[in-house]
């Protein structure tokens, strides 16, 4: 008697505690959906609006005839990649959340399933190995000076902008197979119109999200982006060594000022870029491997917010090319100066002043010394062009 009294009050506890636990559950899935709605109901619009605005503006503005290069076609590109990222997430996510009733409709279905979920990632990706090509480019602009004239044409650089959007599509195919549409009659009301197919729920979509998308298309592009940064700060950093050793005071801060800010460009689009890709890729390789000790429904509202991380990194580059890259600051005045005539905006110094300026005082120098400057300042132009 006193056993089975014993065994009941364990019972009980034991209860107690599953509902305390389930309770506690219940309670963080819902603060993440609760999380969700205000990332992807409220920020991502906003984000998205800011972006496309700011992006159309980088591409006008690399455009212009004194930043047209390889550099500039990149960028240009990486533009593009980052209005497509915005806008899919957009119909994809935050129209789901603001308006709750689309995800069962059988057209939403369809177009998840076939375009906005696999179109998505596809932007991602070549937005991230864009951004590779960039740091490839002015690599070789910087320790490679001799190759840059034939390696850093608008010839080559178009032609790597196709090579990386025709791989990225490719190896982003998977995704065209990982969901397809339920007709109304084969589900329940109120249930989402669309499932994973036999690919996406078995473990080769998984082993493709982890080993493929996670390490390769997202990780390995970091570190490729790391390396060749601090490649290139290593040469800079040589460089100005060189140029202290050759020239007076004025010259030592100017290009101090050169090597400062260039580093600072650097390291903020790489740490920029690692910083809200990460906690994305954390959480796709959990959502993707669906590991039995996390939560499922946790796990995929994370990641829903997560996107939130992309979302941003693909909204501000034209703010880190304004605060970065005198250049382009001074040609996004000009463009928007000639487009809304503001009597506020200070009109630009004539280039050719300065450029008379420059040739008096290379004048001054004797002829072993201006060829040796004049050979820097090309290298200094080059790793500087045209973000500087």
């Amino acid at each position: 008697m006193m056993n089975a009294t014993g065994d009941n009050v364990t019972d009980m506890v034991n209860g107690s505690t599953a509902i305390k636990d389930q309770s506690y559950v219940n309670e963080v899935i819902e603060t993440a959906e609760k999380m969700h709605y205000i990332s992807s109901g409220i920020c991502v619009p906003i984000f998205m609006v800011i972006g496309i605005i700011g992006n159309l503006l980088s591409i006008i503005v690399w455009r212009k005839k004194p930043l047209r290069s390889s550099t500039g076609l990149y960028l240009i590109a990486q533009a593009i990649n980052d209005i497509g990222v915005l806008v899919f997430v957009f119909l994809s996510d935050s129209l789901v959340m603001l308006f709750p009733t689309l995800k069962s409709r059988y057209q939403f279905g369809v177009f998840h399933s076939y375009i906005g979920f696999p179109i998505f990632y596809f932007f991602v990706v070549n937005s991230i190995w864009t951004l590779v090509g960039v740091t490839v480019d002015r690599y070789i602009q910087v320790c490679w000076i001799t190759q840059a004239k034939v390696l850093c044409t608008d010839k080559a650089a178009k032609t790597g902008i196709f090579l990386i959007t025709t791989l990225c599509f490719i190896i982003n195919t998977p995704h065209f197979n990982t969901y397809y549409p339920i007709n109304t009659i084969d589900r329940k009301p109120g249930e989402p119109a669309y499932r994973y197919t036999e690919f996406g729920a078995g473990t080769g979509s998984q082993m493709y999200e982890f080993w493929v998308h996670c390490m390769f298309l997202v990780l390995a592009p970091w570190l490729t982006i790391l390396i060749l940064n601090m490649a290139i700060l290593r040469r800079v950093t040589s460089l100005n060594k060189t140029m202290l050793q050759n020239r007076g005071e004025i010259a030592q801060m100017k290009a101090q000022r050169r090597e400062n800010q260039l580093t600072k460009l650097l390291l903020t689009v790489t740490f920029t870029f690692l910083a809200l890709i990460a906690l994305q890729c954390i959480t796709q390789c959990f959502f993707m491997m669906k590991p039995e000790f996390a939560d499922t429904n946790v796990v995929s509202e994370s990641y829903a917010i997560a996107k939130l991380g992309i979302v941003i990194n693909s909204s501000i580059n034209v703010f880190l090319y304004c605060v970065s890259g005198k250049r382009f600051r001074r040609e996004m005045l000009l463009f928007l100066y000639s487009i809304m005539g503001c009597r506020f905006m200070v009109p630009m110094p004539d280039t050719s002043e300065l450029y008379s300026v420059e040739r008096r005082k290379a004048s001054q120098l004797s002829d072993a010394e201006s060829q040796k400057s004049c050979d820097m300042q090309t290298t200094i132009k080059r790793m500087d062009t045209p973000l500087e």
